[in-house]
């Protein structure tokens, strides 16, 4: 992904988007026995733009605080849920 490509996803919003047409994260299914960067492929192949997504009927935008839990860390609890 090029830099280009991920500000792009950065900034996407709720109005550029129609709720079918996000993924549905309740849906994603990621293979425990693979490494974690193939996790986050395979999760990246299915969810599209990682920072809009859906839950059900309900358009989600996920963001980090500077302050707060690191990315990696935040996105590495969610490969383990699913």
């Amino acid at each position: 992904m090029t830099a280009e490509e991920h500000r792009k996803m950065l900034e996407t919003d709720f109005a550029d988007v129609k709720l079918e047409d996000l993924a549905d994260i309740s849906r994603i299914r990621t293979d425990r026995g693979k490494s974690r960067e193939e996790r986050i492929r395979q999760y990246l192949r299915q969810a599209g733009n990682p920072y809009l997504v859906r839950v059900g009927d309900t358009m989600v935008k996920i963001r980090f605080a500077n302050n707060g839990i690191s990315f990696e860390d935040a996105f590495e609890s969610l490969l383990l849920m699913s």
